[in-house]
């Protein structure tokens, strides 16, 4: 690829070293033997780490160079070692009782049914995952980290505190709980994880507490819009007291550990994930490379739950909507069978009423009869004056029970008609005798005593 000082200059200071030199194809001691052949300055840590604080950092100028001219990064990749492959020494086998030649097989040809030849490793790069032995501390946060460091485990004997004690505030620091003896070996490996994550894409967040009194720092890497909680500390081992029923005490066991939070579980007892720490035989400055992996394993895993609870979601807007219709099913059911059930009681009433007229009528006719059959039996005596008085009250009873005429009674009320022609009749059977010798009442209606008597008709 071929560009200018201008264009790279702008590259590294826009996307950074890492993308810049995975956009080239560069490896870094390449990309740094060539920033100073055309010197052009690189981006510290710093200056990212304003960008993230909003601290307007400044950039380095261009300055000038001896060397001018378009820039060829063919010219500084190197050459990758290739594997020679070496004759094959054969002597006369069965091939050449065969009629073979008997020559050895070209250089780099497998026999069949052997494995392909193995391809030599690669010439490792240099790489940003070395713990430096020591750190040289510019960043600001590394500055804070430190003090607050020194600060919580500020002793009587530490002679550096005796002789330069620290006075001032410390502003953002890391997640760091360590012993004294660790404070610089843990700077070490969490700036060297910083730059590391810096390279890979993801950025360092702080956020600090509010509490005036005991103020806190949480520190997270932002890995694809994720902010997945990392901390350093010292795994602690108890000490048993000396004496009989002493308590004991936890001391730092000068091992690290760098845990990660998984961010979905943390009410849960495994929320966190420990991505690398000290064993007997390995240490966690080896184990670098890994814990940017694990921040990426952390993010996918993040992914797929997202993913997951956007399916559980879908599923469970799915069943409210089914249990949604199945209700408003229901409810129209019932709205119908309320609405059948209304304009049935509302036929029994009408029907009640119809035959409650019809008894009625029924009723007068029979009295207008009876007035006819009065009036003929006594025919010879309707002359007094008693008995006229007689059959005009009957008429004028029928004429009020009659629906069609309904004349007004001076005693009566029309709600008196229903009692007359519906008396309620008490009757005491003697098939359901009680243990005591005393009946059952039971109550009919006028209609009922009608029908057993067979005059339902």
């Amino acid at each position: 690829m071929d560009l200018t000082r201008e264009q790279l200059y702008e590259m590294l200071w826009t996307d950074g070293v890492g993308k810049t030199e995975k956009a080239l194809g560069l490896k870094q001691q390449e990309l740094h033997k060539l920033c100073g052949e055309y010197n052009i300055p690189k981006p510290p840590s710093t200056y990212w780490t304003g960008i993230i604080y909003d601290r307007n950092p400044q950039k380095t100028p261009l300055p000038p160079s001896d060397k001018e001219g378009p820039i060829h990064t063919e010219d500084y990749i190197k050459r990758r070692r290739k594997k020679i492959a070496k004759p094959v020494q054969t002597t006369a086998t069965a091939d050449t009782a065969a009629g073979g030649s008997g020559e050895p097989s070209p250089a780099g040809e497998s026999k069949p049914g052997k494995y392909p030849p193995r391809e030599l490793p690669q010439e490792e790069p240099a790489t940003i995952y070395t713990v430096p032995e020591k750190l040289i501390a510019k960043d600001p946060v590394i500055l804070d980290t430190k003090a607050k460091l020194r600060e919580q485990n500020y002793r009587k004997d530490n002679p550096w505190s005796k002789k330069n004690p620290y006075k001032n505030t410390p502003d953002k620091w890391l997640d760091i709980t360590v012993s004294q003896e660790q404070e610089d070996r843990a700077l070490r490996v969490f700036s060297t994880i910083w730059k590391a994550a810096e390279a890979k894409g993801y950025h360092l967040k702080i956020t600090k507490s509010k509490n005036i009194y005991y103020p806190s720092c949480t520190s997270y890497f932002l890995v694809r819009n994720y902010e997945i909680r990392v901390q350093l500390k010292e795994i602690n081992r108890r000490i048993p007291g000396e004496k009989p029923f002493e308590s004991s005490t936890l001391v730092g066991s000068g091992r690290l550990k760098f845990v990660c939070d998984r961010g979905d579980h943390c009410y849960s007892w495994n929320h966190e994930r420990c991505a690398a720490q000290d064993t007997e035989h390995t240490s966690i400055e080896d184990k670098i490379e890994r814990i940017i992996e694990v921040l990426g394993e952390i993010a996918d895993e993040r992914d797929q739950a997202e993913v997951e609870r956007k399916l559980a979601e879908e599923r469970r807007k799915q069943e409210e909507e089914r249990k949604r219709q199945e209700e408003e099913k229901k409810r129209l059911e019932a709205e119908e069978q309320a609405r059948i059930e209304e304009r049935r009681n509302e036929e029994r009433g009408l029907l009640r009423k119809l035959l409650f007229n019809a008894d009625r009528a029924r009723a007068a006719a029979m009295i207008r009869d009876y007035a006819a059959q009065f009036e003929e039996t006594m025919a010879g005596k309707m002359e007094d004056e008693e008995l006229k008085k007689q059959v005009q009250w009957i008429r004028e009873k029928a004429d009020f029970i009659d629906p069609f005429i309904k004349r007004n009674d001076e005693w009566l009320l029309p709600s008196d008609i229903s009692r007359l022609l519906n008396p309620e009749i008490t009757k005491t059977t003697e098939e359901h005798r009680s243990s005591y010798g005393y009946g059952h009442e039971t109550t009919y209606s006028y209609w009922q005593i009608r029908n057993m008597w067979g005059h339902g008709n």
